[in-house]
């Protein structure tokens, strides 16, 4: 039943985590979106834009309305005298490359693209952003050459890719040509919208583009460097292992924008940067692999399938730019249908390993970041129309989105290994608490062992005293030496609570501390049974329910100050209670209780003890009763 209710909680979040997602995927695509972004549009080559427009559109994208020219690279020459009639007037995106839409064309060759911004004719200053044109071009403002990137000449083509930017004064009308040339590349010419406006905030929209850009790859770097730290320093590292290399992977797949804007592209990062994506799918399915638990073949069936895109992909990567269109289309092909694989992998080992067995927190959180990645390859089959302006892809968030899941993931297990090392170190301060305690009571029973022994040997004389008044009938002076004696001798020994060593040994510490700090002790002790727990994880537990105790007494200024200490045998468990009076000064925190210790010591006593009662399969439970001030300690082993 446990079980049930907890498969059903793990599959409602993990179903709120995807509509989520897709939500948030859904307003990204409206709100931070090139396509759909609200800003006048050029038609037939022209893009209207007065005093007005500018001041509320100060950066607009250039999408719409531009004339092409296939197979042609043109210059403002060209269009002095006689303009040419453009092939059609397309918008950026509508084709993947020099085809223009025909599949038997090959998308590599030249083309020149045009357009004509009417803008007032007091001069102002604009800026213009040219994102990656593949893979060589040039390109004209009002005439004049503004931007070279390799050699666009078919005799001469040399490749070279990089985001450029331009400023200009300009009035009335603005001329843009830019012509392209790709032989290359999966792509060709145009792909990416340009941006144009003011300068200052076109400016600002790059470098907040950019400072994103950083901080996720700075974030990631930093998750993949302690992950494969963890994993190195954890016997049980894989896992981490694995999360550090994805990491690395995402870093390498969405750097591009900083290293387009600060260098050239060069060929074998574009291919670098394809497999690093095949990879992050390929550990994606393999991290669910090991969290799911899954041992069946078809498991492994599909993580070979990933095996064989990557490696065909870097194969491919590197070969698909010499020009050949079935070795591109096979590669499209290749791509497209390992993100629909591994869409469904993901989808359907979630739903396998929610339904067989309960899903750990850790992995639950390991999962909803797989599943927002899973959406994100999802939603970007589709939205294909999507141009991010500020932050980044579908499948870049859902992928940082993971990135983030492990940080957690790492979070988690880096915090928990700190609390296990000091739970062990709580332990290492018990034993060595017993271990004094040993000292004192082992002094103090040599003590009574000598007082004993000193007891036995004037124990002759004083029955040779006796003797002698029984024998004289003075019997008013027996009794009185007798009750002389008796009185001399005393009755103090040290308690006994229980057979025990480590119960009798820290109920006698406390019992004295108690004594000298005028709190009140009760032990009872109704143990039928031996105890079958560890001397070092008694010690743990009870040196630290006691020391609490006390410490919670001390507290009190004006009151009572007692402690109730119980042990009790109830079939195989051992139980212990502890409860004792406090101040009042109680801060519960969740399932816990703050410590009021001060900055030097650990505060992980009652960590240590839930630590030990788990060991043994039993629980500890502490509760707080505000009215009668009494705090409460039951411990199961």
């Amino acid at each position: 039943m446990h079980n049930h209710r907890s498969r059903f909680r793990s599959a409602l979040i993990l179903a709120f985590v995807c509509i989520l997602a897709v939500v948030l995927f859904i307003l990204v695509y409206i709100g931070d979106n090139k396509y759909t972004a609200k800003q006048p549009h050029a038609f037939d080559g022209v893009l209207q834009l007065d005093n007005s427009a500018l001041d509320v559109y100060p950066v607009l994208f250039l999408i719409n309305g531009w004339e092409y020219y296939g197979g042609a690279l043109l210059t403002p020459d060209d269009f002095s005298s006689d303009t040419p009639t453009p092939d059609e007037y397309i918008y950026i995106g509508q084709y993947g490359g020099f085809e223009a839409g025909n599949n038997k064309t090959p998308p590599h060759g030249s083309a020149s693209y045009r357009i004509s911004i009417k803008v007032p004719e007091k001069p102002r200053e604009y800026m213009l952003e040219l994102p990656e044109i593949f893979s060589a071009y040039r390109a004209y403002v009002n005439g004049e050459e503004v931007v070279r990137m390799g050699d666009p000449d078919p005799a001469t083509y040399q490749a070279e890719t990089g985001n450029r930017t331009v400023t200009f004064t300009a009035a009335g009308n603005i001329e843009i040509i830019i012509a392209a040339s790709d032989f290359s590349h999966l792509y060709s010419g145009i792909t990416y919208p340009p941006a144009f406006g003011e300068p200052e905030q076109v400016s600002n929209l790059l470098s907040i583009r950019l400072a994103i850009r950083a901080v996720v790859c700075a974030v990631a770097l930093t998750i993949a460097l302690l992950s494969v730290l963890v994993g190195v320093l954890s016997r049980s590292g894989k896992l981490a292992v694995l999360y550090g290399l994805l990491c690395l992977c995402f870093i390498t797949y969405v750097s591009y924008p900083i290293i387009n804007t600060f260098t050239t592209g060069f060929q074998p990062f574009y291919a670098i940067e394809n497999t690093s994506f095949c990879a992050v799918l390929l550990l994606a399915m393999y991290i669910m692999h090991i969290i799911s638990g899954q041992k069946d073949k078809w498991s492994r069936y599909f993580l070979g399938f990933g095996a064989l895109c990557c490696f065909l992909a870097a194969l491919l990567s590197f070969t698909a730019f010499s020009g050949n269109l079935a070795i591109m289309r096979g590669y499209s092909y290749l791509i497209s249908s390992y993100q629909f694989i591994t869409a469904g992998y993901l989808t359907f080992f979630a739903i396998r390993a929610i339904m067989r067995k309960t899903t750990p927190s850790h992995n639950l959180t390991l999962l909803s970041g797989i599943l927002v990645f899973d959406c994100a390859l999802v939603v970007d089959r589709l939205l294909p129309l999507h141009e991010p302006i500020s932050t980044g892809w579908f499948i870049e968030l859902g992928t940082f989105a993971l990135v983030i899941a492990i940080g957690a993931v790492i979070g988690l297990e880096v915090a928990a290994k700190y609390r296990d090392n000091a739970v062990l170190t709580e332990r290492a301060n018990s034993m060595e608490r017993l271990s004094d305690m040993q000292q004192g009571y082992f002094t103090v029973l040599k003590q009574e062992m000598d007082e004993t022994r000193v007891a036995r040997h004037d124990l002759h004389h004083h029955f040779t005293v006796m003797k002698g008044f029984v024998a004289g009938q003075k019997y008013e002076e027996l009794i009185s030496y007798i009750t002389k004696y008796h009185g001399a001798v005393g009755t103090d020994s040290t308690e006994m609570y229980s057979e025990n060593n480590v119960i009798n040994i820290l109920a006698h510490h406390y019992d004295a501390l108690c004594e000298q700090n005028r709190i009140f002790l009760d032990v009872r002790c109704e143990l039928t049974e031996p105890i079958k727990v560890s001397d070092a994880d008694l010690t743990g537990v009870l040196s630290n329910l006691l020391e609490n105790a006390v410490e919670a007494c001390l507290r009190i200024a004006t009151g009572r100050r007692e402690i109730r200490l119980g042990f009790i045998n109830m079939g195989d468990d051992f139980v212990i209670r502890v409860e004792n009076s406090t101040d009042g000064n109680v801060n519960p925190s969740g399932d816990a209780f703050q410590s009021s210790k001060g900055v030097d010591r650990t505060g992980y006593g009652l960590a240590s003890i839930r630590s030990v009662a788990k060991r043994y399969n039993g629980t500890a439970t502490f509760t707080w009763n505000a009215s009668a001030r009494l705090f409460t300690s039951v411990v199961i082993l």
